[in-house]
């Protein structure tokens, strides 16, 4: 526990440990042996309580949604509070949900394969997430982490201003958008779920296209369709206002919130991305990301996924094995696990995209944190 606390209080950055590895020529298979292989298996009775757990808790929010029905006059004063506080943690229940579709697309739920595709697409359709489509571009991620021209996700647009001077209206109209206007990151982020749901082409190579199109049309088939049911039931018995209260604003709530995490463990301020001469696994799963840590109550609704750097040197793990993982991973390796409490600093730089700027001698990109902007 003294690691941890000083671990926490006085957090490493990424170019003192990119250093640090660059000494010791440290890899990815010595790390991984760090953790037990007991952490590497799922539990079935750890999986399926979390599973009913979470389902259990948007039970008990539906029907806490349901008591509450404002009207006017003084009622509102306690209502919409209540409103507020209920739409909150449901919407951070469905980021549990999340993570344990998450846990399927890793195949670390269960043993069996169907199993893990079953439970994959029950928890994510509910969020807009085409399970099969979300497995390929995640796995990609995890593959090349900060890797720059091959990050499928919203980073793949961070650009020097030498680059973004380059870019023409026509194509890099989405990413000069970013630049201009603030919370940029955002935008980003909202394109790349959009593009993973309607253009899902433009993030796969031509043999991933020509090998799965089916299977991926099917997944993204079966996503809209589980959407039309809920809207349209909630439509029909509740109205608009039902489709909002009961899915919609909870379902925003959750993304905004898994946003937030994926934006904060992947692109602070002191993040680094790398070309491809100079990265290196080890580079891409340790040196590019950090914990972040919440309140114990909040990471254990989360299902832990902010213990972000077990996951990446070993995706398999199950969400409940995550936080010893990392314990041993911190204990077998001190000078390189990065940990930090989350705060508004990990926020202050969201308000304007910041451009990329190379470390010519040290091989990696850092952000810019001038705050001049085209």
């Amino acid at each position: 526990m003294e690691v941890l606390r000083k671990a926490v209080e006085a957090p490493l950055l990424p170019r003192t440990v990119d250093e640090g590895m660059r000494r010791e020529e440290i890899t990815l298979a010595q790390i991984r042996r760090a953790i037990p292989a007991a952490y590497l298996k799922p539990d079935a009775r750890h999986s399926w309580w979390a599973l009913m757990r979470i389902l259990g808790c948007m039970a008990l929010c539906l029907y806490g949604l349901s008591l509450v029905q404002p009207g006017s006059g003084a009622a509102l004063w306690w209502q919409i509070p209540v409103l507020v506080a209920l739409w909150v943690f449901y919407g951070w229940v469905l980021v549990g949900l999340f993570v344990i579709g998450h846990d399927c697309g890793h195949r670390s739920f269960s043993t069996r394969k169907w199993v893990n595709t079953l439970v994959g697409y029950f928890c994510m359709s509910p969020l807009a997430n085409s399970f099969h489509t979300w497995r390929l571009t995640h796995d990609h991620h995890h593959a090349y982490t900060q890797l720059r021209g091959q990050e499928v996700d919203w980073a793949a647009h961070l650009l020097t201003r030498e680059e973004f001077a380059g870019l023409t209206l026509k194509e890099g109209f989405i990413t000069r958008l970013g630049y201009l206007l603030p919370f940029g990151i955002v935008l980003w982020i909202a394109w790349n779920t959009l593009r993973r749901g309607i253009a899902i082409r433009t993030m796969l190579s031509d043999r991933q296209w020509d090998r799965g199109k089916r299977r991926l049309l099917l997944s993204n088939l079966l996503a809209g369709v589980c959407l039309l049911s809920i809207y349209g039931g909630l439509w029909y018995f509740c109205g608009f206002w039902g489709m909002l209260k009961y899915h919609g604003i909870p379902a925003l709530v959750a993304t905004l919130t898994g946003w937030l995490i994926i934006a904060i463990q992947h692109a602070n301020e002191d993040s680094i991305l790398y070309e491809e001469s100079d990265w290196t696994p080890v580079r891409g799963q340790l040196v590019s990301t950090f914990d972040v840590r919440f309140p114990a109550w909040l990471e254990y609704l989360w299902c832990s996924i902010n213990f972000h750097i077990p996951h990446h040197v070993a995706a398999g793990i199950p969400w409940y094995h995550l936080k010893e993982a990392g314990r041993c991973l911190r204990q077998a390796y001190p000078k390189f696990y990065q940990e930090q409490k989350f705060g508004l600093v990990h926020l202050r730089w969201f308000y304007r995209t910041p451009f990329l700027e190379k470390e010519e001698d040290k091989g990696y990109y850092l952000l810019d944190d001038s705050t001049s902007h085209p």
